[in-house]
């Protein structure tokens, strides 16, 4: 469990884009230094920490060794500037998935589920309560509001803006917004890597899975059951995964080649 996930700083995808392209360049690596990225782009050493913490809950880069992922790779390559909907899309996935990240996880599954506006110290105040059995008082009173604030701040100060998540509502205030479609292809990746995360080998699952469990792509990404159903539907007349709704099935069946990196391939290069 991660509290200072962001240590309070929003993402800068300038600063993210330049990280990038050094890691891809010494893309032979076994692991990257950090005080490697300090010298080869003169950004101080904590800020390249912070980022390089965002970057591994992005699913960019590998933890520790700091080098790209198959999705890093990809984003370099075809998205180094994060202008797809796509890319930002599979970000909020993949970091708002993962209950390790645990304010900006707690955020986007609960937080946004139970009212339409909010506050920093509203949201700190209420929806946390457990983890005072896990850090300090000062850490609980002094950190997480802003953990808190970092959260909105990226989805109204940062590329991540552009998904519409959060409106902005004067000083420390927010409210929920109406988020812009999901890119069909980047539901799929979310449901491959939703699949391989907490049902490894599965050959299917129930829609209700996709569209309701927790981390689940209907969750993560505020789609309703109809708007999940309508995806599922593209993908299954795209012949990308076969919708199964005889007698009692209610489900989505899988290929044996549907991977996060194969999605990826379709994404950027196919």
């Amino acid at each position: 469990m991660k509290l200072q996930f962001t240590n309070g700083y929003r993402p800068r995808f300038d600063q993210i884009t330049r990280i990038l392209q050094f890691l891809h360049s010494q893309e032979s690596r076994r692991k990257i230094p950090r005080q490697e990225i300090v010298a080869g782009l003169g950004i101080p050493y904590k800020q390249v920490e912070n980022l390089t913490s965002m970057m591994t809950g992005f699913g960019l880069v590998l933890p520790r060794a700091t080098l790209l992922t198959p999705f890093g790779k990809a984003v370099i390559q075809f998205d180094p500037y994060f202008d797809r909907l796509d890319t930002l899309w599979m970000i909020h996935y993949l970091v708002s998935s993962n209950p390790e990240y645990v304010v900006w996880h707690r955020i986007i599954n609960t937080v946004l589920f139970s009212q339409d506006q909010f506050s920093i110290n509203q949201v700190a105040d209420h929806y946390f309560p457990d983890l005072a059995i896990h850090f300090s008082e000062r850490t609980i009173s002094e950190k997480l509001p802003k953990e808190v604030g970092a959260v909105f701040a990226a989805y109204t100060r940062s590329e991540l803006s552009h998904l519409e998540i959060f409106a902005a509502k004067g000083t420390g205030n927010f409210i929920k917004s109406k988020p812009v479609d999901v890119p069909a292809l980047a539901f799929l990746f979310c449901l491959a890597h939703f699949r391989e995360q907490h049902f490894p080998g599965s050959s299917a699952l129930s829609i209700e899975e996709v569209c309701h469990a927790e981390n689940s792509p209907g969750r993560v990404l505020l789609l309703s059951e109809y708007q999940v159903r309508s995806q599922l539907g593209g993908l299954h007349n795209a012949g990308l995964v076969r919708l199964e709704q005889l007698a009692n099935l209610d489900q989505v069946r899988f290929t044996d080649d549907l991977t996060p990196e194969f999605v990826l391939h379709k994404i950027y290069e196919g």
